[in-house]
């Protein structure tokens, strides 16, 4: 069964290339330890009404409602990077992480400037429950 690590991340917006080459230098090694997929979903602008995400008449306070940028903290002059890295199952997963978190490509990136920073960095791994097929 697919599984997937999802990680949420602010990042400022004029480092968006910076992060979009260091993301694929990371995906090629993940890719290299058994992971299918790996695809970056960057902010498309100011954070969205949270009120677009509810039905039409739902009542909530203000204030009640959070968006992802809230939770990671993102400032005005920052974007989220949601990633998900997807794997063919749970056990090719925690081999995958395992190898390439000790690779010395990613150990590597410790000693560079840092893209983003790690701390505000959220992070899981989730089963695939349900899986729509996509028209095309």
């Amino acid at each position: 069964m697919t599984f997937v690590d999802i990680t949420i991340v602010p990042v400022l917006n004029d480092r968006k290339a910076i992060y979009l080459e260091f993301s694929r230098r990371m995906a090629a090694i993940y890719r290299e330890h058994g992971a299918t997929r790996i695809v970056d979903y960057w902010q498309s602008g100011p954070s969205a009404s949270q009120d677009d995400f509810h039905a039409d008449g739902a009542s909530y306070s203000p204030g009640e409602l959070r968006g992802i940028a809230s939770v990671v903290g993102a400032s005005d002059r920052e974007s989220v990077v949601v990633t998900i890295t997807e794997w063919p199952s749970k056990g090719i997963r925690d081999r995958g992480v395992a190898a390439a978190t000790k690779d010395e490509r990613v150990r590597a990136t410790l000693d560079e400037d840092p893209v983003f920073d790690g701390r505000r960095l959220v992070a899981e791994s989730f089963e695939v429950a349900l899986s729509t097929p996509g028209e095309g």
